[in-house]
């Protein structure tokens, strides 16, 4: 793991707070990606973090490389822990792979957008945010 993504292993009630004390733009963030994110299907959020996107939209299932956070991520999800450079599922498995926050904290981005469209079924969606 880079040590970037370590970082939210040290302050991941800091992370998660953020949401709180920023809720406009954390509701605003929520409406537009409803707009982006199909509401039916299974979906897979890629650093799923503390699941805050996630669970709204209804994305059942999400994987971070922080333990901590992984774990915060549960809240009625299937989440796992590792990262998008190494997607522990079959291939044709979602309908939509989201990643919110992610593409500056890879190392190998090219590598994270494969491991994305193998997983995503036909006709999927992919969707991404900075």
């Amino acid at each position: 793991m880079i040590s970037s993504r370590r970082i939210f292993d040290a302050y991941v009630n800091d992370y998660d707070r953020w949401f709180d004390e920023h809720d406009d733009v954390y509701q605003a963030q929520q409406r537009l990606l409803r707009g982006a994110v199909p509401d039916h299907g299974l979906g897979l959020e890629v650093g799923v973090a503390s699941g805050r996107v996630a669970v709204p939209l209804g994305i059942c299932c999400g994987i971070d490389p922080s333990s901590e956070l992984a774990q915060m991520a549960k809240r009625g999800r299937k989440v796992v822990l590792g990262e998008g450079e190494h997607l522990p599922y079959r291939a044709d498995s979602f309908d939509c792979v989201l990643m919110m926050t992610v593409i500056c904290f890879l190392e190998d981005v090219l590598a994270v957008f494969h491991e994305a469209y193998r997983v995503l079924r036909q006709g999927g969606y992919l969707s991404w945010g900075l």
